[in-house]
């Protein structure tokens, strides 16, 4: 059974959502990919999930196509944990205008046309985190915590029935001692 809403349409969401509201020609990337280098550009930001956690108990909603199986519908409000990390000498002003915009209405528009699902829930104060890069060199380096809400469904068979015929049976006469 796969999630309606899975690990790779947040990124998708998130993704999309930093680029629109980023300087043209900054790169973001999903972090702990392997043998992938750091981004060319001097300014990037790099996407790492931490994390989730549930909010709610299931909801079940049920889809009766008229013939067997149908579906049962699970659908949880879940709380999904990324840590932005934005690098490069614009990394404060960079950092400034994500935490301002997710915490914005118009972060709650842009995630919605990805996906109606996803919504930014809220994000911390940027922290500044010194980085220092491969050839022993301090760069810049902010890093945001956000926590976006998904509400996944996973669909299981279900049957169902349209009649039921009830008859009363003696148990003591049908099955005697």
């Amino acid at each position: 059974m796969t999630p309606s809403i899975t690990e790779s349409t947040i990124f998708t969401a998130l993704r999309t959502f930093l680029l629109g509201i980023l300087p043209v020609g900054i790169e973001v990337v999903q972090a702990q990919q392997n043998n992938v280098g750091e981004p060319v550009g001097p300014d990037f930001v790099s996407v790492n999930s931490i994390g989730t956690q549930r909010l709610s108990t299931n909801v079940e909603t049920y889809t009766d196509p008229g013939t067997n199986p149908g579906t049962k519908n699970s659908t949880v409000s879940m709380q999904f944990r990324v840590q932005l990390d934005v690098h490069g000498p614009n990394a404060a002003d960079n950092a400034t205008t994500i935490v301002t915009l997710f915490r914005d209405d118009y972060g709650c528009e842009q995630f919605a046309t990805v996906n109606p699902g996803i919504q930014p829930l809220f994000c911390e104060d940027p922290r500044q985190m010194p980085f220092i890069n491969g050839e022993n060199q301090y760069e810049q380096r902010w890093m945001i915590e956000a926590f976006i809400e998904y509400n996944p469904v996973i669909q299981t068979p279900q049957d169902f029935a349209s009649q039921v015929d009830v008859n009363v049976v003696s148990v003591e006469a049908t099955y005697p001692p």
